[in-house]
């Protein structure tokens, strides 16, 4: 138990520091030296820095941006109307709250893309926002191939949206209006890709 509590103790400090200072330049020397501890104890509790990573980036996900997977989650359980369902998790994953993790899931997700196996294993489940979209879509009527591509391609042009929300300023009135201009993007592009799902076309409820 005492190990255990000194793991999530590390874990923590680990968690925050990676999101306050990013990973890109991140070394397990640097990190041991930021939450006290020393390489071999951080090696010892998590097996490598890329471990210690994708733990630090579910830890930061669940336990201060819980909204974000709980967005996904929704998503696949959800009873209610496609189009207001899809709506709601853009609504919450692109929240100004969220954006703290979006920038540390991009870096992350940079690394991966580099074609580094490690850094795909970071991501792990957080990385895998197609799945709940593919389930959701295949209880829709989709056939799961088709559920597949279809996922592929909303979570594709959320990201997209996502990265740009991320560079849109430092605040101020200018970042209000492009951020304006992103939803307004948004909404356009879900209700096109709406009309081609089964049952799910129509604006939501509120809107014009």
């Amino acid at each position: 138990p005492v190990a255990g509590g000194e793991r999530e103790r590390l874990l923590g400090l680990v968690a925050a520091h990676v999101l306050e200072h990013g990973v890109t330049s991140l070394t397990l020397r640097g990190v041991a030296g930021a939450v006290g501890s020393n390489n071999r104890m951080l090696l010892y509790y998590f097996g490598s820095k890329e471990a210690l990573v994708g733990e630090a980036l579910r830890a930061v996900g669940e336990e201060r941006f819980p909204g974000f997977a709980t967005a996904w989650s929704a998503l696949e359980r959800g009873r209610g109307p496609l189009r207001q369902d899809l709506q709601r998790v853009w609504s919450a994953i692109a929240a100004p709250e969220h954006l703290p993790f979006l920038r540390l899931f991009f870096e992350v997700f940079g690394q991966a893309a580099r074609g580094d196996e490690r850094w795909r294993g970071v991501l792990g489940d957080i990385g895998d926002w197609q799945r709940p979209a593919a389930v959701r879509f295949a209880r829709e009527g989709l056939a799961p191939r088709v559920a597949q591509a279809r996922a592929t391609e909303l979570v594709a042009l959320w990201r997209g949206l996502q990265m740009t929300l991320l560079i849109t300023g430092a605040g101020g009135a200018a970042e209000r209006e492009r951020r304006r201009a992103v939803e307004e993007v948004q909404r356009a592009a879900l209700d096109a890709f709406c009309a081609r799902l089964p049952g799910a076309a129509g604006p939501v409820a509120g809107e014009g």
